[in-house]
């Protein structure tokens, strides 16, 4: 693991500020490399739903009647999808998660763009519990790059699926 690059800057009445030097494609294959570890750890989605419920217990709402084995597996899937989005935007990627974008829309499941920002969080908690190489600047990388794909999600909410 490389160490992370952090320039210090001098603020008024002598505070430090630490500035993250990571590039973009730097961020991204650490969110990916972590991915990769907790990816087949079989209780990841339980506790990944228990901590989205605990941050917004009124998601329950939308799971009220789930199959969570069936469930489980769908949040997997889309993992994999949002990984690959980040590695190739066009083709089958973007294909994908424009399919996974028009059934989380507001003429699929309905889930508001407010509530990705829950997703993330539990999905950041989760991954800190599961991954054995964490550190702290990991919870920035995750948020910045899960950020990408989500916000194109967030950007099919009220656009009608291509036929």
């Amino acid at each position: 693991m490389t160490g992370i690059m952090v320039a210090t800057v001098l603020l008024g009445d002598n505070k430090i500020m630490k500035q993250r030097k990571k590039s973009w494609d730097e961020k991204v294959l650490v969110v990916q490399g972590s991915f990769e570890r907790i990816k087949n750890e079989g209780d990841f989605p339980a506790i990944f739903y228990q901590n989205l419920f605990f941050l917004k217990p009124q998601l329950k709402e939308y799971f009220k009647k789930t199959d969570f084995e069936h469930q489980d597996k769908a949040l997997m899937h889309g993992m994999e999808v949002l990984m690959g989005f980040l590695g190739e935007r066009k083709g089958h990627p973007r294909q994908q998660l424009l399919r996974l974008s028009h059934s989380h829309s507001n003429q699929g499941l309905n889930i508001h763009p407010h509530d990705y920002y829950y997703w993330i969080e539990a999905m950041i908690m989760t991954v800190k519990e599961f991954d054995p190489y964490w550190y702290t600047d990991m919870a920035y990388y995750w948020r910045e790059v899960l950020f990408f794909p989500i916000s194109f999600m967030i950007s099919q909410y009220f656009t009608p699926p291509e036929h």
